[in-house]
Formats: C-alpha cells, structure tokens, sequence
C-alpha cells in the first residue's frame, strides 16, 4: 500500500509552495479514491498493450519486462474466496458471492471438501450451455463442470455435491482511501491509529502515478493553471518514457 499522509502531506507541500491554495481532508479522501480507481482500471488497458508489443518483440526481458510488472500490480488485487461467502439459493439452484469486493472473476473452482483437489469450471454462454447438455458425449460432470453467470450469481452444472465447495479467484474492488485524523485547535491533525484509517490500496510502484493524478483532480478543484501545467507535463513525460 501506498501510505495516504504521504500523499496528503506531499500535495499540500506542492500546492502551497507556491501559494497555490488549500485542499480539504474531505475533497482529498475523494480524489484519492477517484485517482486509484482510474489507475487500477488503466492497468487493465496497460497490460493488453504491451503483450501485444512483446508479442512483437518490442519489450524486454527481467528488469524490462513491463507486461510482467504490471501483471504484479495487477496481482496485489488477487484473492481466493472462502466457502463461507458462497450461499446456495435452491428454488434457482444458483449460488451468491456474498462479499461485496469483487471487481472481476478470474476462474472458478469445484473443489473436493475432503482431498481439496480442485477442477476448473468453465463459462459458458448460454447457447454454449444448452449444446453441452443435450449432448450425451459433452454433458457436464464432475470431471468437466461447467457454469453459467446470472447478473452476480453463479449456476453450475452438475449441481455442486454436499461434499464438494466453490472457489473463487477474483480480483477485488480497491478500498476507498481515507485520511483519518483529530481536530486540535481546530486543525485537523493525522491520527494513525485511527480504525477507519485507509491508505491508498494500490502497488507501491504506483506512488508517482497516483500522486500525478491526484494532483490533477486538484487543478481542477482550485482552478490553478500551474498545477495542471506540471501535471501535464510530467504525465507527458511518463507517456514518452513508455513508447
């Protein structure tokens, strides 16, 4: 993670150097969170486009290897779900993921409640789904389950056994930063020790895009011309140093 007074006492640093004005803890919270959602989901589009450079040999390897970095920004979110948080609905036969963090599925599981071996279950369409069950030599079984999604359920077929749960592999909602604090003499003061305290949930690796992009939801705010000159300059800069 990314600590959020950093990011709070390295804005304010920016902006009043230069007696750019002041932004609130509140408006702060809110630019955080809208800078760490447009980040996590341009890793998405990152990663698409350079596999496809070096599919074409135009990255490198180790060190350079920027698909395999951004992979690791994007597996700070990967989490495996708990048999727990699957409830069964029997009059649809479908299954509910409960925790409310899911932000994409990435493969689901049947897994053996005794020898916790574990078989993929595919997605399918439901045009895919209705050719596999009328056919006798492609009907899903255990051996080769399958599954469709309804809206945020799942229905498997087979119908998952009493001794057999479902998995999740998912990747999950970043959580909202919030910088807590207490007021002393009417100025608010960091309080880490805070239990609503959040720090910005993305990769470490991240910190100077964030930053980038919090200060220019600022610009916007406060209306500063100088703010959103060096944002744009430096997001500029980091756009030629990936070419």
């Amino acid at each position: 993670m990314i600590s959020v007074n950093f990011i709070r006492n390295s804005v304010l640093f920016i902006m009043n150097k230069s007696n750019l004005g002041y932004i609130g803890t509140s408006e702060l919270d809110i630019f955080c969170n809208l800078a760490q959602r447009d980040i996590y989901e341009n890793l998405f589009f990152q990663y698409n486009q350079f596999v496809n450079k070096q599919n074409k040999r135009l990255t490198g390897s180790e060190y350079a290897d920027i698909p395999k970095n951004i992979q690791e920004q994007i597996d700070y979110f990967a989490t495996y779900s708990s048999p727990s948080e699957f409830v069964f609905d029997a009059p649809t036969e479908t299954w509910s993921f409960t925790n409310t963090n899911l932000y994409r599925v990435e493969n689901l599981s049947l897994v053996d409640n005794t020898t916790k071996k574990k078989v993929d279950v595919e997605l399918v369409s439901k045009r895919q789904l209705n050719v596999l069950i009328n056919s006798d030599m492609t009907k899903p079984s255990l051996m080769f389950p399958v599954y469709e999604k309804i809206g945020n359920k799942f229905k498997t077929f087979p119908l998952v056994p009493n001794d057999y749960f479902l998995e999740l592999f998912y990747l999950r909602t970043p959580k909202a930063p919030k910088w807590s604090f207490t007021l002393v003499a009417g100025n608010p003061i960091y309080n880490p020790g805070a239990s609503d305290l959040q720090d910005i949930d993305l990769h470490e690796s991240l910190l100077i895009p964030f930053l980038t992009k919090v200060l220019s939801y600022c610009s916007v705010s406060i209306r500063e011309p100088e703010v959103e000159q060096y944002v744009n300059s430096e997001e500029a800069k980091n756009f030629q140093e990936k070419q």
